[in-house]
């Protein structure tokens, strides 16, 4: 046989060996794959216990409270452009005095006298279009992006109530963690839900 042989024949085996404990090793991808419990233990958002049903009060209804405690509830801009419009038949009105000296050379009497001017203007082009639509249009922009702002941090402070509410425990970090964002919700819709928070006959019996 030859030496060259010989040694290839030598580490065979050690190459196999090698071989079946790379692929048996977990890669990066698959290390976490296996055991979600370990990728929720490591979220510090996520607190552990026992879940119960929270059930009130909606997303929806607590939306339509920060919109109302904001000013944003009703849309105003159909109301300011037919307000803008209609005032094109109502007229500018001005009024103007001039007095006026006469004399004649005959005489040495002097003349006074006074006029009243009236004049009532219509712009009934502002019945087809007003140039205040264009600072509505700006406001109206303005005011949709308002609402979406308040919408993203209402939904994300309702939803991370609903979670930390749904833990039954004792644990402080849970405690906090409700008060902490009940107490948001509570400031963007005006004390509305703490209110909504309280049983049916409290409720009933506040002023």
């Amino acid at each position: 046989m030859r030496p060259s042989m010989c040694v290839s024949l030598f580490f065979l085996p050690l190459v196999c060996t090698i071989a079946t404990a790379a692929s048996a090793a977990p890669t990066g991808d698959d290390a976490g794959d296996g055991d979600p419990a370990a990728d929720r233990a490591s979220d510090p958002d996520e607190l552990a216990g026992p879940r119960i049903a929270v059930r009130r009060p909606t997303v929806d209804a607590v939306l339509t409270a920060a919109y109302a405690a904001a000013g944003l509830a009703h849309d105003p801009r159909d109301s300011w452009i037919r307000r803008a419009r209609l005032s094109g038949l109502v007229p500018w009105v001005t009024v103007r005095t001039t007095r006026d000296t006469t004399w004649q050379d005959a005489s040495s009497d002097v003349g006074h006298a006074t006029t009243l001017e009236l004049r009532a203007t219509w712009r009934l082009d502002r019945l087809l279009f007003d140039d205040k639509e264009l600072q509505v249009a700006a406001l109206e922009t303005a005011r949709r992006r308002e609402r979406q702002r308040l919408a993203a941090r209402v939904i994300r402070a309702y939803f991370a109530w609903r979670r930390a509410a749904s833990i039954a425990s004792d644990d402080e970090r849970v405690i906090t963690r409700v008060a902490e964002t009940a107490a948001e919700l509570d400031a963007l819709t005006d004390g509305w839900f703490s209110r909504q928070l309280k049983p049916p006959r409290a409720r009933s019996a506040a002023p």
